[in-house]
C-alpha cells in the first residue's frame, strides 16, 4: 500500500465539491419521479428525491426558489427539475440544487414556448433598441386586464394613489383560455386608436398554464407593433411570458406596473417646490447683483450731484464763449490795422496826390 498520495476525508470531499463546479454539472435538467417528499421544513427549504427505474438522486429546493413553483409537488409526480449539481462535503453526498421545476405534462408547452421564443429572438423582437421610452408625466393611461380581477383593482388603486391627475381608462378582456389572445388583440387595437400616453397589459401572475394566452405569437407581435408604449405585468421574473419579453417595460406585479407608469405626485410636487426655490434664489441673486451695481453707479459724483455737473458744463461753455470772443476781437483788430496800412499806401500812390 502506498501512502504518498494520502488525503483526509474532508480534503477528498472538498475536491469532489470543486469538480461539480464544472459547466458540465451546471444548469442541467433532470427528469424523474418525486419520492420521499415531506413538504417544506422549518426554514422553508424542500428536500426530496428523484428516481427512475434504476437510480435515485437527492434534490434540494432552497426557500427563495420555492416561490417560483407553480404547483404543489407530491410523491409520484413526474417532473423536470432544472438546476446545478453540488456536493455536501460533511456527508460526502451530492444532490441537485433545483432552481425551477415543472410537471412533465407541461413539457410540450414549455418546448413550444422556447421554440417560439428562439424564433422571435432571432427576428430581434426582444432587443432593447426597439423598446419605446415611457412618458415621464402621462396624462392618459389605458389598462387592459381581466374583469373583476385583483389585478384591475391594484392597477387603478395604485395609479390613482400615486398620480391622481392622470385619466385612467380600463378595457376588460379574457386573460386566459382559447379566446383570450383574440380578445386582448381587439382591446389593444381599441386602446391604440384612443391614443393614450401609455398602455398597461396585465393579469398579475399565475401558473404556466394560466399564462399560455400571453405566449400566443399573434398577440406577441401585436404588442411589439403597438405604437403606444406598453407596460406588462403578466408573469413573475421566474415565469415571464413572451409578451413580457417583447413589451417596452415589464413589472412582476400590478403595483410595480403602476410605479413604472406614473410618478409619485408627492415627488413631483417636491421637485416643483425645489425648482421654484432654486428659481427664486437665482432671481434674488440677480436682483441683488443689479442693485449693487446700481448703488455703485449712483455713488459716483456725476450722479450724486447732478447740479454740480450742470454748473461745471455751464462754466466750461462760458469760458469757451469768452475765449472765442477774445479770439474774434484779436482777429478783427489785426485785420483793421492791415486795412489802415493798405489805405495809407493807396493814398500815397494815388495819382491825384
Amino acid at each position: 500500500m502506498k501512502i504518498e498520495n494520502c488525503y483526509s476525508v474532508s480534503e477528498i470531499n472538498t475536491i469532489v465539491k470543486g469538480i461539480f463546479k464544472y459547466p458540465l454539472f451546471q444548469n442541467i435538467t433532470i427528469k424523474g419521479e418525486i419520492s420521499n417528499y415531506r413538504g417544506r421544513n422549518k426554514s422553508g427549504h424542500i428536500y426530496f428525491s428523484l428516481k427512475d427505474e434504476k437510480s435515485v438522486i437527492n434534490v434540494a429546493i432552497f426557500r427563495n426558489d420555492t416561490y417560483a413553483l407553480n404547483f404543489e409537488p407530491k410523491n409520484g409526480d413526474f417532473v423536470y427539475a432544472f438546476g446545478d449539481l453540488s456536493s455536501y462535503p460533511p456527508s460526502g453526498t451530492y444532490q441537485l440544487i433545483c432552481k425551477e421545476m415543472m410537471l412533465q405534462g407541461q413539457g410540450d408547452l414549455f418546448l413550444k414556448k422556447e421554440l417560439l421564443k428562439e424564433k422571435l429572438s432571432k427576428e430581434g423582437l426582444f432587443l432593447e433598441e426597439h423598446k419605446k421610452e415611457l412618458p415621464k408625466y402621462p396624462e392618459s393611461i389605458t389598462i387592459i386586464t381581466g374583469k373583476n380581477s385583483a389585478a384591475a383593482k391594484d392597477f387603478e388603486f395604485n395609479i390613482n394613489r400615486r398620480y391622481p391627475i392622470s385619466k385612467v381608462t380600463t378595457y376588460y378582456t379574457l386573460v386566459q383560455g382559447h379566446d383570450a389572445p383574440r380578445e386582448i388583440i381587439k382591446a389593444l387595437h381599441e386602446a391604440e386608436n384612443s391614443n393614450p400616453d401609455v398602455i398597461i397589459l396585465g393579469r398579475g401572475g399565475g401558473s404556466s398554464d394560466d399564462l399560455i394566452a400571453f405566449d400566443d405569437e399573434n398577440l406577441v407581435r401585436e404588442v411589439y407593433n403597438c405604437k403606444i408604449p406598453i407596460i406588462t405585468a403578466i408573469g413573475h421574473e421566474i415565469n415571464l411570458s413572451l409578451c413580457d419579453l417583447v413589451a417596452d417595460k415589464h413589472a412582476s406585479t400590478p403595483t410595480g406596473a403602476a410605479e413604472l407608469a406614473v410618478p409619485n405626485i408627492e415627488d413631483v410636487l417636491k421637485n416643483l417646490f425645489q425648482i421654484g426655490s432654486y428659481s427664486y434664489s437665482l432671481i434674488k441673486n440677480k436682483l441683488s447683483t443689479f442693485e449693487s451695481r446700481l448703488s455703485t453707479i449712483k455713488s459716483k459724483k456725476c450722479f450724486a450731484d447732478v447740479e454740480y455737473v450742470f454748473e461745471d458744463r455751464i462754466n466750461f461753455l462760458q469760458n469757451t464763449k469768452i475765449t472765442i470772443n477774445s479770439l474774434i476781437n484779436t482777429c478783427l483788430d489785426k485785420n483793421l490795422k492791415r486795412i489802415e496800412i493798405l489805405s495809407t499806401k493807396l493814398h500815397l500812390v494815388n495819382p491825384s496826390n
